[in-house]
């Protein structure tokens, strides 16, 4: 019979977390009932640090030294994104004309990423690579998924196992609140795809007090449609501080995806005022972003304000980060760096990236590694103590030695940017790509533009490109690898069947 997609996705699960009956045989071994089997279990589960010792002399009662797994200890995971937020946008990241210190403050007391990347410079892709662990045209996502569907250019292949999906068997509650962006109806709202809770906007850009697109009302509890009142920044804030309040001692992994400071451009009519007063000379687009921006980082510092009053703060690991460049034409501010939002270039795939975890990572540190979205997966799991190797495709690595200041990550690791769809420069519909690997990148910027590189490590800003026959032997080996990655997703549709 053949396997379906949840049949693949079910087989999968159980490779990755042992069945629930399994972990009642540890007590056995604990009570001194050493046998072959309790041997082989206890070989399988994994100790968390701060239960070494007693680890130690439980597996000496049984007769063999092994080692164990505490659910209790295993952090809650808290990923905050922003939308289209540019990569000079908080105080941290060299803004002057923003007041972001809730962000400012984590990013002293944990790490701040100067080279984190994301797979694409738009919306929809670089949240497909987020989940899966993989460039997005793997998981049928190359470009901006829209409910017009002669206008989308994104569908989340059903069989893509997410980092939802693999917490969830670890003993995870698994939560989304906010902006989805993946798909509006099944098999491809959050629910389907390995989330135990949703309450957010399942498309795009939402006016921030209307909550509509389309004509249509896109916010959902689960499955529910919702008619909530206020702005949309306070709502996904107060949600989250309320699933945060209600929890229980089981861990958790929590995606807070905010809109802002997305267009349209719709701060508090407060937090707006604030900012014209402040900054002189300010023009009014300017001062409406940097406004969402300030009125989100307060929204984050409640948010952690509850973590901190239900004793979890300690031991939650934050991470924070755009979904994307700026936009410029919207406001935003992408520091030294070429291109925006839409673009290959560094401002539309290099952005802000945190870590928080008081437990683990020392405050103070800045790390200029060449780090990308497809990141988070493998570190997540690292974290449930899931086994994810069988998942075919993954191109991330788990970021937990970085953190514990343990290790570095391949110097000379291969980055794939991609944008299927609406450019300016070119036809509709056509797909460009950029390629990193170690310090050269090689950057078509539009379909109907050349390839050209740029040294890295001396042009961040991208502002001496490099054409391909001055360097024919990169050029060749960046060929061929580009290459092999288009001949490989090229059978992956990304629109959904009839």
């Amino acid at each position: 019979m053949k396997k379906t997609v949840s049949d693949k996705k079910a087989s999968f699960l159980r490779l990755v977390k042992p069945e629930k009956k399994e972990f009642t045989k540890v007590n056995d071994c604990f009570e001194g009932k050493h046998n072959k089997e309790n041997e082989v279990l206890l070989r399988r589960l994994s100790c968390n640090r701060l239960v070494l010792k007693f680890c130690i002399v439980a597996s000496l009662l049984c007769g063999a030294c092994h080692v164990c797994i505490s659910q209790e200890e295993r952090p809650n995971i808290l990923v905050i994104v922003a939308d289209d937020m540019g990569y000079g946008d908080l105080g941290c990241f060299g803004a002057d004309d923003i007041q972001s210190p809730t962000l400012d403050k984590l990013a002293k007391e944990g790490m701040r990423f100067t080279n984190f990347h994301t797979t694409s410079s738009v919306c929809s892709p670089s949240r497909a690579s987020m989940l899966s662990g993989k460039s997005p045209d793997k998981v049928g996502v190359p470009g901006v998924v829209r409910y017009n569907k002669s206008d989308s250019f994104g569908y989340f292949a059903p069989e893509a196992v997410t980092v939802a999906d693999v917490l969830k068997e670890a003993g995870y509650k698994t939560v989304l609140i906010g902006k989805w962006h993946l798909g509006e109806e099944s098999p491809n709202q959050p629910n389907d795809r390995g989330f135990d809770y949703y309450k957010g906007w399942l498309v795009g850009m939402t006016d921030y007090y209307k909550h509509e697109r389309y004509g249509k009302n896109w916010m959902r509890e689960n499955k529910t449609p919702i008619v909530p009142k206020g702005h949309v920044t306070d709502l996904f804030t107060d949600w989250t501080i309320d699933y945060i309040n209600k929890s229980n001692d089981e861990p958790f992994c929590l995606f807070l995806h905010y809109t802002a400071p997305h267009s349209p451009l719709q701060p508090p009519q407060d937090y707006y005022e604030k900012v014209k007063a402040r900054e002189k000379g300010i023009d009014d687009k300017r001062a409406k972003y940097v406004a969402l921006v300030e009125h989100m980082d307060d929204g984050i510092a409640n948010v952690i304000q509850s973590l901190k009053d239900k004793k979890k703060y300690e031991n939650t690991l934050i991470l924070f980060l755009s979904d994307n460049g700026g936009a410029l034409h919207h406001g935003a501010n992408n520091g030294e760096l070429a291109g925006m939002k839409g673009d290959l270039l560094e401002g539309g795939v290099r952005v802000p990236f945190i870590a928080s975890w008081p437990k683990v990572i020392k405050p103070g540190h800045i790390n200029d590694e060449l780090l990308s979205i497809t990141d988070l997966m493998p570190t997540m799991a690292e974290i449930a103590h899931s086994d994810i190797s069988h998942i075919k495709g993954l191109e991330g690595h788990s970021l937990i030695p970085v953190f514990k200041g343990e290790s570095k990550l391949p110097h000379d690791r291969s980055i794939v940017y991609v944008r299927r769809g609406n450019n300016k420069l070119c036809s509709i519909g056509n797909v460009f790509y950029a390629m990193q690997k170690g310090d050269w990148k090689l950057v078509q910027n539009a379909a109907c533009e050349p390839f050209v590189f740029y040294n890295m490590k001396e042009d961040k800003e991208e502002s001496k490109p490099i054409l391909p026959e001055e360097l024919p032997k990169k050029y060749k080996k960046f060929e061929k690898a580009l290459k092999k990655h288009i001949v490989q997703t090229s059978t992956i549709p990304w629109q959904k069947g009839e």
